[in-house]
Parts: structure tokens; sequence; C-alpha cells
């Protein structure tokens, strides 16, 4: 049996008055029978992957309970169903459920140690079959959870639910806010900030620092919110597992809806970690709701290979091999790095994003010092942004020009992100990154490593140039240099950025910092004092109730 859902099955129910403890048997297999398997072929490059289906069954077997319990005439405004961590997933959540008489509208309030950290939701569709995730708990506290029900003629009805919460796990780091402005920052009713970790558990916290959300499967990399609201995960079968190969869709609340297993043939490890991975940086939902992953194949070269599945079969529709694109001498003759296991790591890419506006990817290769557009449905070059060093006469048509006396091409970068149209010019785009600013291959040796740094690139498409719009992190000197990780953000209502500085202090300290447009910072937070190789791979804001995910039983 799966320990992440038996844990929902032996979850307590807690009722307002009285105190009962329901025990559900769903099986004794979590990891028999699976569906949907689809063989490689030849250009998958030997990864396998699969549908997993079984959890999904056992965990409809759960919820079944759940509905029978609610259906069972007991609970009502004045008498509510508690049931904390009801998928065995997040610790620091409870789903509450009750019927009315009425037609009525729901309101949770789940309090902070500040008033102004209290997450406050409304589900506004009157109904009378109510199914409320309470999401953003405090650990180690008795919560006191105001659910206020306001029928269709307006009359009020408030019941406070006691949640009593366990400890963090000791893989949580040490969150400290040095500063945050929350008149300026760009914050929600339950925006906060995320720690997606290269490995151990994502977390989140508020703006005093107390964490408000964490799962207890261990992440790596892939943490992400999809257009439904749901996050995209990567994990494994089981804490204990060397290997990085499930990724998973799910809920804040820890419900599964769909769990894709790749095969382990291909993992590698990152740096010197003993654990493995297969989707070894990246995931992005395309337009069309398909999954893009950045994989290995069963060559030498590693980290090269991206594989699109279809989000419904898990089967792989789609194979880009990016030494069919680059110049062959680019990873047969490289040396720039080194591996103990004798992979040669050419590439290295650690980040993919969809541009709608013309069908294409933009992704970055740390360890080819570049960022690179092409088309997605035929693999062409568009564009590369990189110093202009070793690369054959054939490519120099693509590379992007650097234009102002104070332009800096990105080393050893991470995480470009599209923002906004920002200069009304069709012909341009504007990109975010994050510039560890480490030479691997090519670029400016006389900077390299004196500084990291978030910055703004607009690139003219038409006319192959770029300028430095925005930078923050070179006032940071050497202190803030990060030789691996880090990421940016850009938020739209402020134009404020989140850069997260994720490797400082020789692995023993991540800093995230929102700044504003003209360079104020709003906020930072500093964590420490977590496991080896845990630390903050990406920094991200998200909303636990972010009005694109709608859950039912």
């Amino acid at each position: 049996m799966n320990k992440y859902i038996s844990k929902a099955i032996m979850a307590f129910f807690t009722i307002v008055i009285a105190t009962i403890t329901i025990a559900f048997i769903v099986g004794s297999s979590f990891r028999g029978n699976t569906t949907e398997t689809t063989e490689s072929t030849s250009k998958t490059e030997g990864v396998v992957t699969k549908l997993l289906t079984d959890e999904i069954e056992n965990q409809e077997e759960v919820e079944q309970t759940y509905r029978e319990e609610l259906e069972s005439g007991e609970y009502n405004e004045d008498n509510m169903l508690v049931i904390q961590d009801p998928y065995g997933n997040s610790p620091l959540t409870a789903l509450v459920l009750f019927k009315t008489e009425e037609p009525s509208k729901v309101t949770v309030e789940v309090p902070g140690r500040t008033k102004k950290t209290t997450i406050t939701h409304t589900y506004e569709e009157c109904k009378t079959t109510h199914e409320i995730p309470v999401l953003g708990l405090l650990a180690n506290t008795t919560n006191k959870v105001t659910v206020t029900v306001e029928n269709e003629n307006g009359n009020v009805t408030k019941k406070t639910l006691s949640m009593k919460t366990e400890k963090l796990p000791d893989y949580i780091g040490n969150i400290n806010v040095e500063k945050a402005n929350t008149e300026k920052m760009e914050l929600g009713n339950s925006s906060l900030t995320f720690f997606v970790p290269s490995t151990k558990y994502p977390y989140a916290y508020d703006t005093n620092g107390d964490v408000r959300w964490y799962s207890i499967r261990y992440n790596s990399h892939v943490f992400q919110e999809l257009k439904n609201g749901h996050i995209l995960y990567l994990t494994k079968a089981d804490n204990s597992d060397d290997t990085y190969n499930e990724l998973v869709e799910m809920d804040y609340l820890g419900k599964y809806y769909k769990i894709y297993e790749l095969n382990s043939d291909n993992a590698i490890n990152e740096g010197k970690s003993e654990e493995m991975t297969m989707v070894h940086h990246d995931a992005i939902e395309l337009p069309s709701g398909n999954l893009l992953l950045t994989v290995n194949g069963d060559t030498n070269y590693i980290e090269d290979i991206m594989i699109e599945l279809d989000r419904e079969t898990g089967e792989i529709v789609k194979t880009i091999d990016l030494k069919e694109l680059l110049p062959s001498e680019f990873y047969e003759e490289y040396d720039e790095t080194t591996r103990e296991d004798g992979k040669v790591d050419w590439f290295h890419q650690n980040a993919v994003v969809f541009d709608e506006s013309d069908n294409s990817i933009i992704i970055s290769s740390r360890n080819q010092d570049l960022i690179m557009k092409i088309n997605y449905e035929t693999s062409k070059i568009i564009w590369i942004m990189a110093d202009e060093e070793g690369w054959p006469d054939d490519y120099k048509q693509y590379l992007v020009a650097g234009t102002g006396d104070s332009f800096k091409y990105t080393a050893g970068q991470h995480a470009p992100v599209i923002l906004p149209d920002q200069d009304h010019n069709e012909d341009t785009i504007d990109l975010l990154v994050y510039d560890n600013n480490v030479v691997v291959t090519r670029g400016n040796e006389s900077l390299s490593k004196d500084y990291s740094r978030g910055v703004q690139y607009r690139i003219n498409e038409k006319k192959l140039t770029a300028k430095e719009i925005w930078s923050f992190g070179e006032e940071l000197g050497a202190d803030h240099f990060t030789n691996i990780v880090g990421s940016t953000r850009f938020f739209p209502q402020t134009g404020n950025r989140l850069v997260n500085f994720g490797y400082l202090d020789e692995d023993t300290h991540s800093a995230i910092f929102e700044v504003s447009e003209n360079g104020e910072v709003v906020f930072e937070a500093n964590i420490t004092d977590f496991p080896a190789g845990a630390r903050a791979y990406r920094g991200e804001r998200y909303s636990l109730y972010n009005n694109n995910w709608e859950y039912s039983l």
C-alpha cells in the first residue's frame, strides 16, 4: 500500500463536539497494474513512460468513504466534518464537509501569526453541498479556522474549527525574512513564496517567514502551476528511493489527477548527489495541454533531449534532440566540464519556455552559455543569444548582437521567462533571465564569478539585436555569486521581479528577493539550515486559492 495515501486513510475526522477516528481499508496493492504503457522507439532515445492509474483508483475509494460520511445527514453548518490532510500529502491542509438547507456561499479564514498573514477565501457559488479545502495552516499549532456560511437571504452562521498540526519535518530550512514591505509587494489573499528545492521537501512561506504549505513527498526542480491551477510536480515513488522519476499532477490539498512514471535506465545524478533523476531540470505545459520534459537519452551525451507527453495517455508524441541542431564539435569535442560517470554534459539544458506568439520554444543551456529560440514544429533555429566565440560561420546568421556599452551576455544562466509586451513593438521580445555569470564555454571571463544577477533583455527578433533593460545583483557582488541554480520571475501588476540566489555560502544558504522596477528591494528572505543539496533551485510566488482550481470529491 502506498504510504502517502494510506496516511489519508487513517485521517482523523474531527467534529465540532465529538472526535471520532475512522479507518478505511482501501486494498493491499498500490503498485500493481498500470495502464497506457508507451514503449520507446528509436526517436525516444530509450525513454519509456507509463501512466499510473492504481493510485488514482485507490484515492477514489478513499474519496467514496468521505462522500458517504457527507451524505450520512449528520453534518451541517453547526456540525462540520473536518478531515485534516485528506490525501496524506499536504499536512497543512484540511477538508471541511457539510450540507445546508439553503443555497449558501462559504468563506474560510485561516489565521497567520499576524493579521497581515491571515489567508481568506470565499467560495462565491451558492450551494447546499459544501466541500471546502482549508489551505495554509500553521505547523505545530492549534489553528482556529473560521468558516462563515451566508445564504442567499443574507443570513450568516460562523463556526470556529480547531485544527492541530504537527511540527515541521527536519529537512525544511530556517527562513529569516529580513524585509517585507507588503504595501509594495505583489500579494493576494493567499500568496506565498515557494521554495522549490533541488531535493527534499518543497515548501511555501508567508511574509513572516512562517511555512504555510509543504508536501511530504520529496521534490526535485519541477514544481509549476498549470493552467487549471494544479501543480506539476517531480517526485519519487517513495522518498527512500534513489530516483526522481514520477511526474504528478496534483492540487494543493494533495489530490492526484495524473501520475506519469519514467523508466530509470537513463537517470543521472546532479553534481555530487547520490540521488538520480530522469526529468533533470524542467517540465512545462504546452498550449495543447501536453507536457514538454527535459530528459536524458540512452547515449553517452546527457541533458540534451526533450520529449512531449500526451497529457491524457502519457504517450511520447514528439522528441527533440539538441545534438541535431548544433555543431557536432560542440558535443564530440566538449571538455569544459567532466563527470565521474564519464557522461558528457555538453549542453546541460536547464529550462524551456513556450512562446505562443510564434509557436516557438526558448531554451537555456548552462554549459554552452546560450539562450536559443527554435521553431517548435520544425526545430529550426530562430536565434541564438550567446557570445560569438567558437561559432562556425554557418551559425553566425543566428547570433543576436548585443548593443550598448554595458551589455553582457549571460553565462551559465537559468530560468528565462517571457515578459508581457513592454514597448508596443511586435518585433521585440523581453526576457527576464537569471545570469549566474559563470563562464563555462564562452563569455566575458574578466567578469565571470564577480556577481550573479537577474537581468532583463529586449531582443529585436527582426534585427537580431539585444539590449539590457533592467538588472539586479551586480550591487551585491561576489557574496551573492551562485555557481549553480537560480531563477527570476516577473509580477505583471507591480512590475516587480522575484530573484532567487539559490547557491550561496558553499551551498548552505539561499536568498530570495522581490525587487521593484526601479531597483528597490521590497522583500528579502534568507533560508539556511537545509540538508546538503536541498537549496532553492527556484523561487516562485503562487496563491493557494488561485481561482483556476475547483475542488470536488
